[in-house]
């Protein structure tokens, strides 16, 4: 809702509509039968304000890994737009667009993907997430179990793990595949050949970019403008009073 749907579409941003039609809900719900509101649930409201960003972000950048082209929704009125819905996302995940926008407008597209996988929870196989920015938060939330150390990408995930680990134990994710040494060569080539994606398969941006152009726009302006406040000015150089009598 807040990346995918067309600016001029976009009637409530992801977390109003959650906070709308399922939080008050769902709520509501609960308190009429008499029963509590889950240990988790502040966790879950903070989250509709952070994790969905995290995970089209990360989409987005492992593009290669997934199946289908996912689109940037970053030109400046739709970061006017998550701005108000999202006080403050210029200055987190923002930023991380902002070195992504660079490397492209620049023409540094080996810069603009990765080189290998992120880290993901053991229990949810999502990438561990968390703000970026200024406000950095990114953080694990590792469990010792069998002698086997897990990390996890919220309490909550670790929580459920420890209600039935042994339903979870045994489970390598890709990336502990990766780390295992059963993935070859050890980088993102080896990675796409281990899930059997073939070049013509890979995802990449849905509008070839086409959202760059007016970056690189405001770029050129401001070398222009860059230019014409540091350049002498040069007299005119035309002829002579003397030479036109």
């Amino acid at each position: 809702m807040d990346y995918y749907t067309p600016l001029e579409h976009r009637k409530q941003s992801f977390k109003e509509f959650m906070e709308e039609w399922i939080v008050a809900q769902f709520e509501r719900a609960l308190t009429d039968m008499g029963l509590d509101l889950p240990w988790y649930w502040d966790i879950f409201l903070n989250d509709l304000s952070e994790t969905h960003h995290g995970m089209h972000l990360g989409s987005y950048y492992w593009r290669p890994t997934v199946w289908w082209n996912p689109a940037a929704g970053i030109t400046p009125e739709e970061r006017s737009w998550l701005e108000e819905k999202y006080p403050g996302w210029n200055d987190t995940w923002g930023e991380c667009w902002d070195v992504i926008i660079d490397n492209v407008v620049d023409g540094n597209m080996d810069k603009a993907y990765p080189e290998t996988l992120p880290y993901v929870c053991n229990m949810c196989q999502l990438p561990i997430l968390g703000t970026p920015g200024k406000k950095w938060n990114v953080v694990d939330y590792p469990l010792e179990y069998k002698g086997r150390l897990y990390h996890f990408g919220s309490e909550v995930d670790r929580w459920i793990f420890q209600q039935e680990p042994e339903r979870y134990a045994g489970h390598l994710s890709l990336v502990d595949r990766f780390l295992a040494g059963m993935i070859q060569p050890m980088n993102l080539e080896g990675a796409l050949a281990y899930m059997n994606i073939a070049p013509g398969e890979c995802g990449d941006d849905a509008h070839n970019y086409a959202w760059a152009e007016v970056y690189r726009a405001m770029r050129d302006q401001r070398e222009a403008a860059a230019y014409r406040s540091t350049s002498p000015s040069k007299p005119f150089q035309g002829a002579s009073r003397e030479e036109i009598s």
